[in-house]
């Protein structure tokens, strides 16, 4: 048998460690740590969590690339088609122009700069071109049809297969040429509901669904030449409602049928690919290459979730949680400060108001002599590990808020003046020089007054755009602050998200996800949102972890335990999720340590199978 040194020269070297060099990609090697044989690959591909659609779609049009992307139209039936579109900008989705009509079932080709939507249901015969401005109607297609499959761009595009009548699949094929629409050859097998891709002179169309009587779901591939079509290799699994993108001899078809299947072809053959994080049915694949791509939308017109496809040398991980040490004493709803190795947290509910007060080393917890002066809860705290300041918050004693505020030294705590609004479930960050609280509960109402600390008082500024309590924030100074999700009125969640700048609160990006009672960290231009619950009151409890990078959030991994109450300290990078409150009700002392994103080799195990 030849050998890997007769091949190549060299032998596989032993590592302990993967090599993080892009030298490493296409070579073998041993790691004696996993005792595996791992190589680094340019094709390989992962998925990622990207930005929300604003709205969610299936059936929807769209094209583009994986940073300058559209989706228009969409939805199931006549009585939830939609006309919205947007745009996609690597991060992040915003609403664009309307299409001129309602439809679902269409198809598109172009760039979010020239955009091509063509037919849609009930066997519609329209097309309309975006400029990136508005949309306007251009010369038709020769035969109306819905659930129609799409290759090429605005100026050579292919519609190919079908449905005219809804019940009965066609193998019509027409090519535009940024003016008319020629008829071309006819399909092999009629296909509607198929993952097509490629130019309007080498298209691919892979499975999808073929009706009447008898209804089947064939795994056919069919390859276009610009004037015939030809039967190409099978997809190892059949699905419909499925979507591709890249070229003929490059594709990516991914999800279908409710599934996270992913499959390759490379102009020959199909091969099983990295799996989607998230079933798809009847969302839109874009990407004009198989390196790079995305999915949005589908498996109900409510699904709003993108994921991101990459094949590069390297590639994105997203963030993600792991055990750290309890809590010596559990309890939901305190204050924290300080960082992912040296954190602070202190008052909280056991079935009580606490004044513990416990310090971090990034390993376990150490129960502190200093105690608060007023035992507290749903109160929150910014600053060090050795220098903090504890806002406000529920005392059991007195039946109602508290404006008593606390300041640490590393040894003990000191009353400092007071807020000028008490307030419980309210939000604050900064450092213990230079402070801000915003938000919360009154002994009567939710609020949205906003006060100022400069190390001795505190001031009244502008505030909230938007009345809330039980949200989360971060933020490095007085003139330096971020608030996001929460309630507005003690009973429905929020995804409202909001920056100060030192005179004014502004409106920024939504979270993804509606949350109240969740846990936060970080700075203004760099947050993270965790946990919590969604819906209204007595909503589903969530694991659910969102970053901010000063534009948009993108999701990350989930908390091990899904918690509300909880607090965070540290950073994006390195951050802490204490303690909080489960479905039980039962506050928890488990902390979980976050290490942020990062771009890494695309590495995968090599086996015998």
């Amino acid at each position: 048998m030849t050998t890997y040194k007769e091949l190549f020269g060299k032998y596989v070297q032993n590592y302990a460690s993967d090599p993080t060099s892009t030298d490493a990609v296409g070579q073998i090697w041993y790691n004696t740590t996993s005792g595996t044989f791992r190589t680094a690959l340019g094709n390989y591909g992962v998925w990622s969590s990207g930005g929300n659609l604003t709205v969610g779609k299936i059936f929807n049009a769209g094209d583009g690339t994986q940073t300058a992307g559209w989706s228009a139209g969409g939805g199931s039936s006549p009585g939830d088609a939609t006309n919205n579109t947007q745009t996609y900008n690597g991060t992040s989705w915003t609403n664009a122009p309307n299409l001129n009509s309602s439809r679902f079932g269409m198809a598109g080709a172009g760039t979010q700069t020239a955009a091509l939507v063509f037919g849609g249901n009930p066997g519609n015969t329209s097309v309309n071109l975006y400029n990136g401005t508005s949309w306007t109607a251009v010369t038709g297609l020769s035969t109306g049809r819905v659930y129609i499959n799409r290759a090429g761009i605005s100026t050579a595009a292919l519609a190919m297969g079908g449905a005219n009548p809804d019940t009965v699949s066609v193998t019509n094929t027409e090519s535009y040429n940024g003016t008319s629409w020629t008829a071309g050859g006819n399909l092999v097998t009629a296909i509607e509901y198929g993952a097509g891709c490629g130019t309007n002179t080498a298209a691919i169309l892979a499975s999808g669904y073929t009706q009447p009587s008898p209804v089947s779901n064939p795994a056919v591939t069919q390859l276009y030449n610009g004037t015939a079509w030809t039967s190409g290799t099978s997809r190892n699994t059949a699905r419909f409602n499925n979507n591709a993108f890249g070229t003929q001899t490059a594709a990516i078809a991914v999800g279908g049928g409710s599934s996270t299947t992913v499959e390759r072809y490379n102009g020959s053959t199909w091969s099983a690919a990295n799996s989607l994080t998230s079933a798809r049915n009847g969302g839109t694949g874009m990407g004009g290459n198989s390196t790079t791509g995305y999915v949005a939308g589908g498996n109900g017109p409510t699904n709003t979730a993108t994921e991101e496809w990459d094949a590069g040398d390297i590639v994105p991980v997203a963030g993600s949680w792991s055990s750290g040490g309890n809590l010596n004493t559990a309890r939901a709803s305190g204050g924290s400060s300080g960082t992912q190795t040296a954190a602070l947290y202190f008052g909280g509910y056991t079935g009580a108001d606490s004044t513990a007060t416990e310090s971090y080393n990034g390993t376990s917890w150490t129960t502190s002599p200093a105690t608060l002066n007023t035992a507290r809860r749903a109160t929150w705290g910014f600053g060090t590990q050795s220098a903090a300041i504890l806002t406000g918050g529920y005392r059991d004693a007195t039946g109602g808020a508290s404006n008593a505020v606390e300041s640490y030294n590393g040894s003990s705590w000191t009353s400092v003046t007071s807020l000028t609004t008490a307030r419980y479930n309210l939000v604050s960050a900064g450092i213990q020089t230079s402070g801000i609280a915003f938000g919360g509960t009154t002994d009567t109402a939710p609020v949205s007054s906003s006060e100022s600390w400069n190390g001795t008082s505190w001031t009244n500024t502008p505030s909230l755009s938007s009345t809330r309590t039980q949200a989360a924030g971060a933020g490095a100074s007085n003139t330096s602050a971020f608030i996001f999700g929460g309630t507005p009125d003690g009973t429905n969640s929020t995804a409202i998200a909001e920056s100060w700048n030192g005179s004014a609160w502004t409106s920024s990006t939504s979270m993804n996800t509606a949350r109240y009672r969740l846990g936060g960290l970080g700075i203004q231009t760099a947050a993270l949102g965790f946990g919590g619950l969604s819906g209204p009151t007595g909503g589903t409890y969530s694991a659910v972890t969102e970053q901010w990078n000063g534009t948009s959030w993108t999701s990350q991994g989930n908390l091990a335990t899904a918690v509300q109450q909880s607090r965070g300290s540290g950073t994006t990078s390195a951050g802490l999720n204490i303690s909080g409150g489960t479905a039980t009700l039962t506050a928890v002392a488990t902390t979980e340590e976050y290490t942020g994103s990062y771009s890494t080799l695309n590495y995968k195990t090599l086996t015998t199978s």
